[in-house]
């Protein structure tokens, strides 16, 4: 994956921000949630706005109101957690993936719902959804059909996830055998557009660490813990040499088990690569709209600015919180000019401030700086 610059430009026009609609409410019934192609279009749509020390979960009703795309917030984030975030001229997916970052976590995608919260559950559970999809064709015809069933969700304030999920289970005339697995909880109420059945339940068992089993008459769901690794196997019949195709996907995709089967390719991986290899088997730009701090590149030109403006700006850019202990405060007050180009995040933050002799370090998304 090739490194994407950044131009943070003068300092002014960086911190230039357009503000995002927030209301303080869950999202309203008469909000017509967009989904399938609509909703993917709509993560590639530009969006720009401010969150200063901002609840998230209003934030995220706001968002997603606005967007008229379904946001749902695992349980385990604090809803009232303050999140100080700017986005300008970013795509929606990539100002989702930066929101994920702020509260420490990460973003995925089932279906036209976003998930935020656990990064490790949102790396899993697109793919685990999948699965779960893939289980129901092998049922027998009548379960394969009570499973498949397609409906939007709503439910009231106060619900327990037990209940919830009891009341999906029945829908598929099927029982839960080990519900005490998910402890008791309230949640507020919401809503959310059509979605399979598995789906649904696949959403409520994230903030669990938790997915299901389907027995293989299904009449039955029993709870599991999600796996350390999640893949899932495609098939593909690429057009052009089989041994051409495989080694430019192994390549373009390094983290996929390639193998030939026949005249087609059998591909593990996770589900978000096998939708790129889709689109470059289609012979469309197979885009990774995640981009990682090392990968990452960043041009920087300002004249006579105090640091600490300028750390701000970076921190703001890459949704990372800013703490520094007293001796760094007293040294972000000097002002200097710099005038760099291509840096990784990390060459860039040492830049700005090793002749101050401040230190930085980044964890769990802070950005921490010390000086002796």
């Amino acid at each position: 994956m090739t490194g994407r610059s950044v131009e943070l430009g003068s300092l002014a026009c960086f911190l230039l921000l357009a503000i995002c609609l927030q209301v303080p409410v869950v999202a309203d019934e008469a909000v017509t949630w967009r989904s399938g192609k609509d909703f993917r279009r709509q993560l590639e749509f530009h969006v720009g706005f401010q969150w200063e020390s901002s609840p998230i979960r209003q934030s995220l009703n706001g968002l997603s109101e606005n967007q008229r795309i379904a946001i749902w917030l695992d349980r385990r984030v604090d809803p009232d957690f303050q999140v100080d975030l700017s986005i300008r001229e970013a795509t929606l997916d990539e100002a989702l993936q930066r929101v994920g970052s702020a509260i420490g976590g990460g973003v995925g995608y089932v279906d036209s719902v976003v998930y935020v919260g656990s990064r490790p559950v949102a790396e899993r559970l697109a793919t685990l959804a999948a699965l779960r999809r893939d289980d129901v064709k092998r049922l027998p015809t009548a379960a394969r059909v009570r499973f498949s069933v397609t409906s939007a969700w709503k439910w009231e304030d106060l619900s327990t996830p037990r209940e919830l999920l009891t009341q999906l289970a029945d829908s598929a005339n099927a029982k839960v055998v080990n519900i005490d697995q998910v402890p008791h909880d309230l949640w507020a109420a919401g809503n959310l557009p059509a979605l399979p059945l598995t789906d649904r339940i696949s959403l409520l068992l994230a903030g669990f660490d938790l997915t299901f089993e389907i027995a293989k008459d299904g009449s039955a769901i029993r709870l599991a813990s999600i796996p350390a690794e999640v893949v899932i196997e495609r098939r593909y019949s690429p057009t052009g040499t089989l041994n051409s195709a495989a080694t430019t996907i192994a390549t373009a995709f390094p983290d996929v088990i390639v193998k030939k089967s026949g005249a087609q390719l059998d591909i593990t991986g996770r589900l978000e690569t096998h939708e790129l290899i889709e689109r470059m088997i289609r012979g469309e730009p197979a885009r990774r709209t995640e981009t990682t701090a090392s990968s990452k590149r960043f041009d920087l030109r300002v004249e006579n600015q105090p640091v600490g403006a300028i750390i701000k700006a970076i921190a703001d850019r890459e949704a990372l919180q800013l703490k520094f202990d007293i001796a760094a405060q007293a040294k972000l007050q000097q002002r200097i000019s710099i005038d760099v180009k291509q840096l990784t995040l990390d060459e860039l933050l040492s830049e700005t401030l090793s002749s101050l002799g401040i230190s930085h370090r980044i964890e769990a998304g802070v950005l921490e700086l010390t000086a002796p």
